[in-house]
């Protein structure tokens, strides 16, 4: 399982894993404006609000593949810091969840000072929402969610993903998630899941099986 780590000084630049693109491909984090600072809520406190924004960081480079460093802001949350929703509905810093994405003013420059002005919540689609367990292969996503703290039999763990590998020839790739009851999102009512650990497969548009049986699930891709 991978995971992504993000050191801070309210604005940390992470040593980049590879190289930006050559060529005229399109940067995919180009639909970001200079002036309109967007991340996604990683983390919350009693007076900060720790903020993803490494794709608004990277929105002026160059080709199609980017790199795999990670930009993290800390909003320090004062009296004068207004926070609301998109709609204009007054908010507060208890309805920031972990995954929302935000819109920070004003956002960082020379002069930052790391207490924006202005958190706005933004409405997600469903893409965003889901952006963990859609496939982004021409194929499907195998999704293990399981709770924190529980210890996955070994039936649910690599071998399970080598077993599907094994009885199909579609793409498939695999994760594993922990259900987070902090998060933005209750993908347990949203998919209707009854307990943990559940087996889920999504393609690129929505979810396609649902099971608790490793058996039903290559079953599944058997057919």
């Amino acid at each position: 399982m991978r995971h992504l780590f993000f050191m801070f000084f309210s604005i940390l630049f992470l040593t980049a894993c590879g190289s930006n693109a050559v060529g005229g491909k399109e940067n995919p984090n180009s639909q970001y404006d200079d002036e309109k600072m967007i991340g996604t809520v990683w983390d919350v406190s009693e007076d900060s609000v720790e903020v993803d924004i490494s794709e608004w960081e990277k929105r002026d480079r160059k080709g199609s593949n980017g790199t795999d460093e990670g930009y993290s802001y800390l909003a320090k949350i004062t009296d004068e810091t207004t926070i609301k929703y998109e709609n204009g509905k007054e908010a507060s810093l208890n309805d920031l969840k972990k995954g929302q994405k935000v819109l920070i003013n004003p956002p960082r420059g020379e002069s930052f000072e790391g207490k924006p002005k202005e958190l706005v919540l933004l409405d997600m689609t469903f893409e965003e929402k889901y952006s963990r367990f859609l496939s982004h292969v021409d194929g499907y996503k195998l999704v293990v969610m399981y709770e924190e703290g529980a210890v996955l039999p070994l039936e649910l763990q690599d071998p399970l993903y080598e077993k599907v590998l094994d009885v199909t020839e579609e793409e498939v790739v695999a994760t594993w998630i922990v259900n987070d009851d902090e998060y933005v999102v209750d993908y347990q009512k949203e998919l209707g899941v009854e307990q943990f650990p559940v087996i889920l497969v999504f393609n690129e548009e929505k979810l396609v099986f649902k099971t608790y049986e490793v058996e039903e699930l290559y079953a599944f891709f058997e057919q």
